[in-house]
């Protein structure tokens, strides 16, 4: 049995956690459940583009078929609906076992072209701008490519190429701007999963690898520094860059598979190339791909894992370089493949996956729904007498496709002679997804009466503390039956919880001073969000 005492500090504890604890609502994101579209038999890649000129997103796999039973695989193409849906998929052959595959316009004719990797090399089709395509024709690279990217290395406004090999070489192809390229070149780092990203911030794209973490930054025109090593990352398969920790440089989220550990390691960037050490390593490892996914302006993970049973898991980032535990959704058999884009046009990144052992691509779209937030800071200067005036900066942000003018308004408590104002009251968003406005607060003149004045308020706030310190000694220390004892412990916790609901409604400014809270309202149709900010007026 708990003894009195013990009761007594519980009570007192249960009285101060209210007020000790505070509860900000953490943005969640939900998708739809998944459409599912067969594609061809094996499909390893997808790529997103608009093959037919409608303005609508479509979508490229490549489908490595099974060479086993003869089936060289092909390529699908679904074209896109403009709502997230899509028709069904047009398979086509090309090459032979084909397993990676992106997009460019690589002839510069307005049209979206496909660049491919299969079992003979590395492959360029040309479109023809009305969802088909022509045929395809191989360029010499890295000998056994496993990966390929596209970016434009020199700066010519064409599409080049860089291809990786699973030893330990890369080959960069420059692009003429016809749909062929120059003579590749080749450097001495390699592995599989290479990516392109400015890491350094100079405005020359550089080529990123898994394995050891290489970077080859980038001269501008398509040639590239010696390589720095960022460890002994033999078993890393695959990076993405982004800026998980918030802090303006790009970081990695670099995916190995050893034969005792696999994860997936977050290093932040030093914005020269290279990382420290990682922040955080997730548990899973597989083809990722990064987005806003609720939008709240922080990078978020989407990743398949190679041993997953039919999941997908989205790891939403806390902006510092942490993540909060993994949410799952279901995709199809064997998914192998993740990309993210904004299949419906909702300005709400959207998800594809490739599902390797059923022969089918998942689409799910986002369903977070716009929204926006709305935050205040503490007003400057936070106690004022009374004739002064105080601003707190009033900030908003949108969240996902939320794009439309939001009506701002503000009241004060206790209703007294205080007023507030805010300007603009009301706001349209900029096109990074913000806005501002300056809330403004004035207590009113220095004879108008602010709220009931307890000029012995001083003397009240010493008098609890006291008297209940009385009665804790009073119940503590007396031989009187239990129950009496915890008559007077229940009362003594009472009177502390007093102290503290006076400290937080009015009396915590000190004698003659008065804690007034400003309600600050954003409101557009039938979306509100509120915050309040504290001032103490003397």
């Amino acid at each position: 049995m708990k003894s009195v005492k013990g009761r007594f500090l519980v009570g007192v504890v249960s009285l101060l956690l209210p007020f000790a604890m505070s509860h900000a609502a953490e943005a969640t994101v939900t998708f739809k459940s998944p459409e599912i579209y067969p594609t061809g038999r094996t499909p390893m890649a997808v790529a997103v583009g608009d093959f037919n000129g409608d303005g609508v997103p479509d979508l490229a796999v490549a489908n490595a078929g099974n060479p086993q039973i003869g089936d060289n695989g092909g390529i699908s193409i679904l074209l896109g609906n403009g709502d997230g849906t899509f028709r069904p998929a047009t398979n086509s052959p090309a090459g032979k076992n084909p397993f990676a595959i992106a997009t460019a316009d690589f002839n510069r004719d307005g049209k979206i072209d496909l660049a491919m990797i299969d079992s003979s090399g590395v492959g360029v089709i040309l479109g023809n701008g009305d969802g088909t395509f022509g045929s395809l024709t191989y360029f010499p690279s890295v000998s056994g490519p496993v990966s390929l990217a596209v970016a434009d290395f020199d700066r010519d406004n064409i599409a080049d190429l860089v291809i990786s090999a699973q030893t330990s070489l890369l080959s960069v192809l420059l692009g003429n701007g016809d749909g062929t390229f120059q003579t590749h070149v080749d450097y001495p780092v390699g592995g599989p999963g290479a990516v392109v990203a400015d890491i350094n911030g100079d405005g020359n794209m550089d080529i990123i690898t898994p394995r050891w973490l290489a970077v080859l930054l980038g001269n501008g025109d398509g040639t590239f520094q010696n390589a720095v090593f960022n460890g002994s990352y033999v078993f890393a398969k695959q990076v993405v860059v982004a800026d998980f920790n918030s802090d303006g440089k790009q970081d990695v989220a670099l995916g190995f598979l050893g034969l005792s550990a696999k994860g997936t390691a977050v290093m932040a960037g030093n914005g020269d190339g290279t990382f420290q050490q990682p922040l955080v390593t997730l548990p899973l490892f597989g083809a990722t791909s990064v987005a806003d996914f609720n939008g709240d302006g922080k990078t978020d993970v989407a990743l398949v894992d190679v041993a997953s049973t039919g999941t997908l898991s989205l790891f939403l980032s806390n902006g510092d370089g942490t993540f909060q535990p993994a949410l799952s959704f279901a995709v199809g058999a064997g998914p192998w493949a993740v990309a993210a884009t904004d299949l419906n046009q909702d300005k709400a990144p959207d998800l594809v996956v490739t599902n390797s052992a059923d022969g089918t691509v998942s689409v799910l779209l986002n369903a977070t729904g716009a929204d926006f937030s709305i935050s205040a800071s503490s007003p400057t200067p936070g106690t004022v007498s009374r004739g002064q005036s105080s601003t707190s900066t009033v900030t908003l942000v949108h969240l996902n496709s939320f794009d439309k003018p939001v009506a701002l308004s503000c009241s004060v408590q206790p209703v007294q002679s205080a007023t507030c104002s805010i300007n603009p009251s009301s706001i349209t968003f900029d096109s990074n997804g913000n806005a501002t406005a300056t809330l403004t607060i004035n207590p009113g003149s220095a004879t108008a009466s602010l709220g009931p004045q307890r000029h012995d308020s001083g003397t009240r706030q010493f008098l609890w503390p006291v008297v209940g310190f009385a009665l804790v000694g009073a119940g503590l220390g007396s031989r009187r039956s239990i129950r009496r004892k915890r008559v007077v412990c229940i009362s003594s916790a009472v009177l502390f919880g007093g102290l503290i609901f006076q400290s937080a409604c009015g009396g915590s400014g000190g004698p003659g001073s008065t804690t007034y809270t400003i309600t600050i309202t954003g409101t557009s149709a039938s979306t509100q969000h509120s915050t309040t900010v504290p001032l103490i007026v003397k």
